[in-house]
């Protein structure tokens, strides 16, 4: 039976894996068929077809009573996918990088000629933001008793 579910388990993997490089494909063929850009495609209709299973739990929940609990994982689930997601795949990119061409300079001046480098600016504020954020956030959860607050 052990054997089974492993099976089972890294079946599910691979169909998820399957479709979800179909959608991927087919929304990229689609942006070349419409001559859309592939990051607008993926900053509307990948990203409306990521929540619509959220949505619909949280408004399963809402449903059966839990409207509190539906608010609390519509907040709490999407900033931390960004915040966790994005800090973690940003300092092993960072951490990984051998080519010197592609290192990332941890400065926002350029040090060959000392202008200010626009390339460098989101990233070292997203790597400063995030861990201030996550401390906010879990000050306010012990200010309120991790009751769901929006007094700051």
């Amino acid at each position: 039976m052990f054997a089974m579910a492993i099976l089972g388990f890294v079946m599910s993997i691979s169909w998820i894996s399957f479709t979800s490089n179909f959608v991927i494909d087919l929304l990229w063929i689609i942006g070349l068929i419409l001559n859309i850009p592939k990051s607008l495609l993926g900053l509307t209709l990948l990203a409306v077809g990521n929540c619509l299973g959220d949505m619909n739990a949280n408004v399963a929940m809402t449903k059966k009573g839990f409207g509190e609990m539906a608010v609390t994982a519509s907040l709490a689930g999407p900033v931390f996918n960004v915040l966790f997601g994005l800090g973690v795949s940003i300092s092993l990119s960072l951490l990984n990088t051998t080519d010197e061409d592609k290192k990332f300079n941890w400065s926002i001046y350029d040090k060959n000629t000392d202008e200010f480098d626009t390339s460098t600016v989101i990233p070292l504020v997203l790597l400063v933001a995030m861990p201030i954020v996550l401390i906010i956030v879990l000050l306010n959860g012990f200010v309120n008793n991790f009751f769901v607050s929006f007094k700051f």
